[in-house]
């Protein structure tokens, strides 16, 4: 068996971005097996709308900038800010959207899937907290599989 070569990226703010979202651009930066890590680009007021996965955990790290985390759960709910530095881990199955509240600074966020295997989008909206995004095209343009959105 060999060994795999080493990964590495000068500057993950200057990497090749796709285009999620007006506003929020994803740019995959290294894909091993079930896992996949990527950086996203948000421009003020934007993000990633709530949905949940059912199997898979986001895994997030802030990189530059100040982005929100709203999240809601079965056992609880919240807003994470999530700066240059901090770390969160999305569960499956608990509702979650990415925001950035700015009205002029650009945010940065690394996000690993794991795994990345079986990863589905499953567009919910939130009982408890208000959404900051509305965005039915992004949500239609995501995998997905047949759930309950109301968990």
């Amino acid at each position: 068996m060999g060994q795999r070569p080493v990964a590495t990226v000068e500057d993950i703010t200057h990497v090749e971005f796709e285009s999620r979202r007006p506003g929020c651009e994803k740019g995959v930066i290294h894909v091993e097996g079930p896992v996949q890590t990527a950086v996203f680009r948000v421009a003020p007021g934007s993000g990633v709308p709530s949905h949940l996965h059912s199997r898979v955990y986001d895994l997030f790290v802030g990189i530059k900038g100040l982005l929100e985390i709203r999240y809601e759960g079965q056992q609880e709910h919240g807003t994470f800010k999530l700066k240059p530095g901090s770390f969160c881990a999305m569960p499956p199955g608990v509702k979650h959207e990415v925001f950035n509240p700015s009205a002029t600074d650009e945010a940065f966020f690394l996000i690993i899937h794991a795994p990345h295997d079986g990863y589905d989008f499953v567009p919910v909206d939130f009982r408890h907290i208000a959404t900051a995004l509305h965005d039915r095209e992004y949500v239609a343009s995501q995998p997905s599989v047949p759930r309950d959105a109301s968990r």
